[in-house]
């Protein structure tokens, strides 16, 4: 038999042998080359954009492979390898940084899907409007532009003017924007027709261009207006509106919007508020039949308007027989010391009987006085107490006679409430006076068989529940 026939393998101890162009730095072959390039690509897709541009002196293979892999563009992540020199400063760290970017748009020709973009674009708009309508055609779904601006003392807010060609953009899914002006909108070319998530903050917007905005969309569901300016009069139609983060001035600042009103919304469900808010923003809701989560609604309420039911400064002003179903979760700040507010409480729960989640922000006068501590014994029952309301959160408690009164009042009525979460402020935890809170609860005489009372040191003094930290934070990581 031929020699060659006999030969099935390499002696023990001999190298093998790469195919040609594929061997590795390494002792063994190069694995990693022998993989098809489309499944490079998807492996390139899921480093940072310097790690991913490194690959490129690995071979002549590898040169342009990076720039055809799917890219996640983060300006954030772009820095200087090389130590600066004592006279670097951040606006030359800002210049490098948007000459890399133009250099990485440049060479690059796959998709990208996300891009974070944040600067002082002000500067060199020139630039930026290239770079938009590069991310426009690339089918970016995920945009975040984020425009710094050091504004001086007595200057006049800037915004940057996006360019119009970025409504016309099809893929974007989720947009976020911080010191920018929207464009008119097209009314021959539809526009932004599949966005689902918009978040802006400290953009500027006409009350005619939420119009189109809403109308124009779709598909978008969730909504956040953080401090915009411009706007006055907020009218929402839209058939596809989750929720809405509305966080606007106070009157003092000279640009604050005055009402909202919630016309058509079939598939509303979320709409939080600044904390106080109601004091100076008129608030009507129409036709929401969804609605399932409302806060923060303040006491101290400028007009709330809820079907037939009318809150106006501090008290109700009309019938109490229209209520809302479909909410599930509450969050109020509320002065208890002030009787007239206690008042607003009851009347307000009275308008939700399947409420399940209550979340009450505590304020105390800075001048104190005592209110009424027997109102909350005197009260009867509500709807939501007998087989709806499940958990209570009061931040700001200190055990006074009049949160205290509410506290025993919800435990005393609530036939399916589970917990109640009081966060204490700090000056008071002490185990003589936790030990006075819980003998003053009452819970032997609790409505709920099952329910569990804990006391938790208020650390922070952060002013929204977990709730609603929840929801803004799926804004500023994403949704």
């Amino acid at each position: 038999m031929p020699a060659s026939a006999k030969r099935k393998g390499r002696a023990p101890g001999s190298k093998s042998e790469a195919p040609s162009g594929r061997r590795g730095g390494g002792d063994g072959p190069d694995l990693i080359s022998l993989l098809p390039d489309d499944l490079l690509s998807s492996v390139l897709s899921l480093l940072p954009i310097k790690d991913s541009a490194r690959t490129s002196v690995l071979s002549t293979r590898w040169r342009h492979l990076w720039t055809t892999a799917s890219l996640h563009l983060d300006s954030d992540c772009l820095h200087r390898n090389k130590r600066p020199s004592a006279s670097w400063t951040p606006r030359h760290q800002e210049a490098w940084r948007a000459r890399a970017v133009d250099q990485i748009l440049s060479v690059h020709r796959g998709p990208l899907p996300t891009c974070h973009l944040a600067g002082y674009f002000l500067d060199n708009p020139t630039n930026v409007d290239t770079w938009l309508e590069t991310l426009t055609r690339r089918g970016i779904q995920d945009l975040s532009f984020f425009c710094h601006h050091e504004r001086r003392f007595g200057e006049e807010q800037c915004f940057y003017r996006l360019p119009s060609s970025l409504l016309t953009c099809s893929s974007l899914i989720t947009l976020k924007l911080t010191n920018c002006r929207l464009p008119e909108f097209p009314r021959s070319l539809p526009a932004f027709v599949n966005l689902r998530n918009l978040f802006m903050q400290f953009t500027a917007l006409s009350d005619d261009t939420f119009r189109d905005l809403l109308s124009n969309c779709g598909s978008l569901q969730h909504v956040a207006l953080i401090h915009c300016a411009g706007l006055r009069s907020l009218r929402v139609r839209s058939p596809s509106l989750d929720s809405l983060v509305l966080k606007c001035s106070s009157p003092d600042s000279g640009d604050s919007i005055e009402e909202l009103i919630i016309e058509d919304a079939p598939n509303f469900r979320r709409l939080m508020l600044r904390e106080n808010a109601l004091e100076y923003l008129q608030v009507e809701i129409l036709d929401a039949p969804k609605l399932e989560l409302l806060g923060f609604v303040c006491m101290d309420i400028k007009r709330l308007k809820m079907g037939g039911t009318c809150f106006e400064m501090n008290r109700t002003v009309s019938s109490l027989s229209s209520r809302v179903r479909s909410l599930k979760t509450l969050a109020i700040s509320v002065i208890f010391d002030d009787d007239s507010e206690a008042e607003v409480v009851h009347d307000l729960l009275k308008c939700f009987p399947c409420l399940e989640t209550l979340d009450v922000r505590i304020v105390f006068l800075d001048d104190p006085h005592d209110g009424d501590s027997g109102y909350w014994e005197q009260q009867g029952s509500l709807d939501c107490f007998d087989c709806h309301l499940e958990n209570v959160t009061m931040k700001g408690f200190e055990g006074q006679s009049t949160d205290l009164g509410f506290a025993k009042f919800i435990i005393a009525k609530a036939r399916v409430l589970k917990e109640m979460t009081l966060l204490c402020a700090s000056d008071n935890w002490r185990r003589e006076w936790i030990e006075n809170i819980q003998q003053q609860l009452c819970l032997e005489k609790s409505a709920s068989p099952d329910v569990e009372v804990v006391l938790m040191k208020d650390r922070y003094r952060i002013d929204e529940f977990s709730t609603w930290n929840l929801v803004i934070n799926d804004w500023e990581l994403g949704m």
